[in-house]
């Protein structure tokens, strides 16, 4: 969720994987996703802590990311047309995603005080898990939405990087993006 978090973050900067808006929005509700499955993996963690001060807050902390995931998606899935309420969707998506993370760091940092307290092995699922960033997504013109967006094909993206974009080569900043 990290890695997910920190390429969003790197999308403001003009940098990083992410290159459309388009981008940002499928890795931020990808992130929302994972927000749940940690939460539902943790509460089963929740059921070996014993009673006590770590777990009521352990629980307490929890018991926020259902509703912050839904937040975020909300925000990903609200329509925009134009330049500055796509600017404030990236935006909106951006704080949104800042805390969940700040949830999901109590939760961490609770979750490794009940385990080493209470000598409490938790492998999670049995899957390990892999992260892909999504493919690049192109936003078409089709009245101003961002909702609507098609895969480029590797031709299409080699053909964009060859036109001049300013002094980072095929990278946009944030407001060129939008």
């Amino acid at each position: 969720m990290f890695s997910m978090a920190f390429c969003m973050y790197l999308f403001t900067r003009g940098e990083g994987p992410l290159r459309t808006t388009q981008d940002l929005f499928t890795q931020a509700e990808y992130f929302g996703d994972e927000g749940n499955k940690l939460y539902k993996s943790v509460r089963e963690f929740c059921y070996k802590v014993p009673n006590g001060v770590h777990k009521q807050e352990l629980v307490s902390h929890l018991d926020k990311i259902p509703s912050l995931c839904q937040q975020l998606n909300v925000t990903i899935k609200s329509p925009t047309l134009g330049k500055s309420a796509t600017f404030n969707k990236v935006d909106g998506a951006i704080q949104e995603t800042k805390n969940l993370m700040n949830a999901v760091s109590k939760v961490v940092t609770t979750c490794l005080i009940c385990s080493t307290k209470y000598n409490i092995a938790y492998g999670g699922s049995p899957r390990t898990p892999t992260w892909h960033l999504p493919s690049p997504v192109e936003v078409r013109s089709n009245g101003g939405s961002d909702s609507e967006s098609v895969r480029s094909t590797s031709s299409e993206r080699s053909g964009r990087r060859s036109s001049s974009r300013g002094h980072h080569g095929d990278r946009l900043n944030a407001f060129d993006r939008v």
